[in-house]
């Protein structure tokens, strides 16, 4: 019996990985999807972050002694913060103004600010 689990686990191994690309080998669609949203979080950054907030990897915020976007994380829990902005709580300081996300425009913001996490990107 052990050796037919050891054979089904090499197995679904095998079928698993080539679920990573479609037929013409591009990434699968949940990978693409993936990138779709981090997009979609850059793009509201860019939107509504930026003229406080660096919101990349290197950017000096533009206004003095507010913390680049990269280094959120490190502040706030992502299921938190995303809860924060779809709530319209007031997110840092009294100075932030107050948002009002819907459940996929705080997703998208948050998995654009795991991207681009200090802590996580290399």
């Amino acid at each position: 019996m052990r050796s037919w689990s050891g054979l089904f686990g090499i197995a679904a191994s095998v079928i698993l990985a080539g679920c990573a690309t479609d037929e013409a080998g591009q990434p699968a669609a949940a990978e693409r999807d993936a990138a779709g949203l981090v997009e979609a979080g850059r793009e509201l950054a860019v939107r509504e972050c930026a003229s406080c907030h660096a919101i990349d990897q290197e950017m000096i915020s533009p206004r003095s002694g507010v913390p680049p976007m990269r280094t959120l994380l490190a502040r706030y829990e992502p299921d938190m913060l995303a809860n924060d902005f779809i709530e319209g709580v007031r997110v840092g300081h009294d100075e932030m103004p107050f948002f009002d996300f819907d459940i996929a425009a705080a997703d998208a913001l948050i998995a654009y600010l795991k991207s681009i996490d200090r802590n996580r990107a290399e």
